[in-house]
């Protein structure tokens, strides 16, 4: 129903370097631009909630981005540090920075440029599985680390994959976020290791905000691109499927409360 947008010369891979260097030169932030209405508490509210108790001490927060959550523990940490691979995030980071928060730019990938048992606790939000190793090496003996990340369905949720054939992913049975983490928790050298799967439930209010997801951190070319070829198609289904609310969606996450070895 919709054309591969995937194929369009200026599109980018969601979460890769040029496309965070390329959200980062247009807004300066990761957030999200479109809206969305829940059910309830969010997946990330309820990471926030283990982070009030947990955030103490030397504090890391690893893929930090601009820096929103992370100045958010200032007030009960001695230090909070974000690490983040993109510099024009963290540019906007440091302007906005409380004095006992500062921000590390480098590339999980390469590991962790800290000594061993610098921080009393780490977490990550939606940020990268590479470090749980140096994750270990990093935070001091008997500290916790908390991650979270996207989740899968494993063949439930992919509204939008349903309403809207060729611009979004449809529901895929398996595991394979969950099969990655768990081989990287294997590696990782922590101990006490508990996974929670966590379900959240949210309407998208407008065909807009349905444009917004597919297109996000993309160019202005890629987007006038989109526009043109597949609003019109993105208004007649949502108004086909749409509720009161708007469209319903269900996304997943994995909540993981670990030890350092």
């Amino acid at each position: 129903m919709f054309p591969d947008l995937t194929r369009h010369p200026d599109y980018l891979k969601p979460q890769s370097l040029a496309w965070c260097n390329q959200l980062a030169a247009r807004t300066g932030k990761y957030e999200f631009p479109w809206r969305s209405v829940y059910e309830g508490p969010t997946d990330e509210e309820v990471l926030t909630d283990k982070l009030i108790s947990a955030a103490r001490g030397r504090v890391l927060d690893v893929g930090c981005a601009h820096g929103g959550y992370t100045s958010r523990w200032a007030s009960q940490a001695e230090e909070v540090v974000g690490y983040d691979m993109t510099e024009g995030f963290l540019a906007t980071a440091d302007r906005n920075r409380p004095p006992n928060v500062r921000y590390v730019l480098g590339n999980t990938h390469d590991g962790l440029p800290f000594p061993n048992d610098t921080f009393d606790m780490a977490y990550t939000k939606k940020g990268p599985t590479s470090w749980y190793k140096e994750g270990n090496r990093v935070v001091r003996p008997g500290g916790a680390i908390v991650l979270f990340h996207p989740g899968d369905g494993n063949g439930e949720g992919g509204e939008l994959g349903i309403v809207f054939p060729g611009l979004f992913a449809p529901p895929a049975a398996g595991t394979p976020i969950l099969d990655q983490i768990r081989e990287r928790l294997a590696d990782s050298g922590l101990t006490d290791i508990r996974l929670t799967t966590l379900r959240e439930t949210a309407w998208l209010p407008s065909p807009e905000d349905v444009f917004e997801i597919a297109c996000f951190g993309q160019s202005d070319e890629f987007r006038a691109y989109a526009r043109e070829q597949c609003y019109g198609r993105i208004v007649k289904q949502f108004e086909k499927h749409a509720g009161d609310k708007g469209l319903r969606t269900t996304g997943f996450h994995y909540l993981i409360e670990a030890k350092e070895r």
